[in-house]
C-alpha cells in the first residue's frame, strides 16, 4: 500500500479519497485511477457497462471483475 493511502486510514476526508494515477496504463484508456491494490476508476464507457453486465456467469473468471458504477464529479484542481 502506499503512503498516501495510508495516510487515509489515520486522516479521514470529509470531501473524498485520494486516487493515485495507475502507472501500467495500457492504450485505449485515458485518465485511469487507482482506487487501492484491487480497484481501479476509469470513466465510464456505456458500452463497457453493457458487456459487464450481461457478461455470461460462464465467462466471469475470465474476465476483470466489475465492481460497481459510481458517478462523481470531475474534479481535477492543480497544485
Amino acid at each position: 500500500m502506499s503512503p498516501a493511502f495510508r495516510a487515509m486510514d489515520v486522516e479521514p476526508r470529509a470531501k473524498g479519497v485520494l486516487l493515485e494515477p495507475f502507472i501500467h496504463q495500457v492504450g485505449g484508456h485515458s485518465c485511469v485511477l487507482r482506487f487501492n491494490e484491487t480497484t481501479l476508476c476509469k470513466p465510464l464507457v456505456p458500452r463497457e457497462h453493457q458487456f459487464y453486465e450481461t457478461l455470461p456467469a460462464e465467462m466471469r473468471r475470465f474476465t476483470p471483475q466489475y465492481k460497481a458504477q459510481h458517478l462523481t464529479p470531475s474534479v481535477f484542481k492543480p497544485w
